[in-house]
């Protein structure tokens, strides 16, 4: 299976945000964080994926990324994902539920609709390129 590329730019900008203002990344280092991150991603998601088969479960959970860090000596960082994952929990709790709609249901013909979708996925890529 081939792997993704991070997109350097991103992860430059995020490694970035991290840092005191005083200080920059050098644009060599851009290309070892996406390595580091692919490595370090790959490494949780191996350990999650042999909990799932001990488990003879076929999704990775949550619960599975946090004991694989756990497995693999980053506690600190399990209690971290803990607290963060219990946020979003009780923020989806907090969200309306949304109603499943059908195509009927729009009160728009099937023309309509496949136009608000070109249109909408026009705007996107639009958006996307600036």
């Amino acid at each position: 299976v081939a792997m993704a590329e991070l997109p350097k730019a991103k992860v430059a900008k995020l490694v970035q945000s991290f840092l005191p203002p005083t200080m920059k990344l050098n644009s060599k280092s851009a290309p070892v964080m996406c390595e580091l991150l692919k490595e370090f991603l790959q490494l949780v998601a191996g350990e999650a994926q042999d909990i799932v088969e001990k488990s003879k479960g076929g999704r990775i959970l949550p619960h599975h990324i946090i004991t694989a860090l756990q497995n693999l000596g980053f506690s600190e960082y399990a209690e971290a994902m803990k607290g963060e994952l219990k946020r979003l929990q009780e923020a989806s709790k907090k969200r309306p539920k949304m109603k499943k709609r059908k195509l009927g249901d729009t009160g728009l013909s099937k023309e309509q609709l496949e136009a608000k979708q070109a249109r909408l996925f026009a705007e996107a890529k639009e958006a996307m390129r600036n």
